[in-house]
């Protein structure tokens, strides 16, 4: 393996926080790619001359309106690609009613979301008249994805008021697809308590306009945005936004079920359930070199979002390249380990096995030689034990 210095330098990514131009789907944008990801020589890395802290092909997983086609069934909102508003309009008359959030494919820190409230028809007008303003502007499409009816929990600073919050988990691809979690949530809580309207004064909520809304501006517009809108950075420099209140870790939130590998109270924990979400999603992505492409010699750190409904079950929203350290409080050294470290000696006790295509492939091999053991039973003895040990492996 390769001597630590010989790791592509990592610098900051400069692209911007908004959507990327229009283009074909299967074309990544500037911003998916980033900054760092194109300062990479990758006809070395290819060569194995050196290691990467970028994965050559990660749209899959990234990119909104492709994550879908590799998440499990129930795992991951219901989710449809918009390209016109026209488009946009037919497929929800299809749905009959319902709440919808309206996001860029490529965009972060919520840049750009948008609301759609579609069990009334005035809310319904209001959102699409905002949308119809948006796309006109950049042509670019929207990923439509189901409102998810969230828990909700107190954050600590009002007097028993409920707030929305998510899960931030942070998840390391090493090689050729060994997958790890990292062993600490964050819980990001909206410092607005919860409202569950989505319109305010005739007006859809819509992050854009956000800028431009002050203390003397349009209040009740402001307080409805913090209080649906939980990403960090939107929220920070919200006037009741208090950091040790409004982001907390998983195990000291005490309204939470966070679950170690143990059944509480006949519901399974939110780590347990994130944990299962991130094996079966990476394997699906593992089987689809063209969307998400590992190498033995690269490895990645990303940054997975997971609503929580109002019946514990966790939903995996999106994941985000280049996820921020400070949420959690420590460097990304301290938290990725140094350099290629994790390629030479393996990642840290913090990190957690979530899932590994070479142990997947053993013990595929592993099934497959006891199964036909298990046919060509010796005389002698039976073959009992190897058909015991075959069904338990099954």
């Amino acid at each position: 393996m390769s001597a630590l210095s010989d790791v592509a330098p990592a610098t900051p990514s400069t692209s911007k926080q908004g959507p990327g131009t229009e283009r074909d789907k299967d074309q990544p944008s500037k911003h998916e790619l980033g900054h760092h990801w194109s300062k990479i020589n990758w006809k070395q890395v290819m060569n194995r001359q050196i290691t990467a802290d970028r994965m050559f092909m990660r749209s899959g997983l990234i990119r909104k309106d492709l994550i879908v086609d590799y998440c499990s069934e129930g795992d991951h909102p219901e989710t449809f690609l918009g390209e016109t508003l026209e488009g946009i309009e037919s497929l929800l008359e299809e749905k009959q009613g319902g709440r919808f959030v309206c996001k860029y494919t490529d965009a972060s820190n919520a840049y750009g979301m948008n609301f759609l409230d579609c069990s009334d028809p005035e809310k319904k007008r209001a959102g699409f008249d905002k949308l119809s303003a948006e796309m006109k502007l950049d042509n670019s499409p929207r990923v439509i994805q189901r409102y998810i009816e969230p828990k909700l929990i107190k954050d600590g600073v009002g007097e028993g008021t409920l707030h929305k919050f998510h899960l931030r988990a942070l998840v390391i691809v090493v090689g050729d697809m060994d997958i790890f979690l990292y062993d600490e949530l964050r819980v990001l809580i909206a410092p607005e308590p919860y409202c569950s309207s989505l319109v305010s004064s005739d007006k859809a909520l819509g992050t854009l306009e956000s800028r431009c809304v002050t203390a003397e501006g349009d209040k009740e517009l402001s307080c409805l945005l913090h209080a649906h809108v939980t990403n960090q950075s939107f929220n920070k420099t919200h006037e009741k936004y208090v950091e040790t209140k409004h982001n907390v870790a998983l195990h000291e939130c005490e309204e939470l079920n966070c679950g170690d590998g143990d059944v509480a109270s006949g519901a399974e924990g939110l780590w347990d359930q994130i944990r299962k979400i991130c094996a079966r999603t990476f394997r699906s992505l593992g089987k689809d070199k063209r969307k998400f492409m590992s190498l033995i010699n690269t490895y990645e750190m990303f940054g997975l979002d997971f609503l929580v409904d109002e019946d514990d079950k966790a939903w995996l929203l999106e994941a985000n390249p280049e996820p921020s350290m400070g949420m959690f409080h420590k460097t990304r050294e301290e938290i990725e380990g140094v350099r290629d470290s994790c390629l030479n000696e393996g990642v840290g006790d913090n990190w957690v096995s979530v899932y590994s295509k070479d142990t997947e492939k053993a013990m595929e091999k592993m099934k497959a030689l006891l199964k036909e053991a298990k046919r060509v039973r010796v005389k002698e003895g039976g073959g009992g034990g190897v058909e015991k040990i075959a069904e338990e492996i099954d």
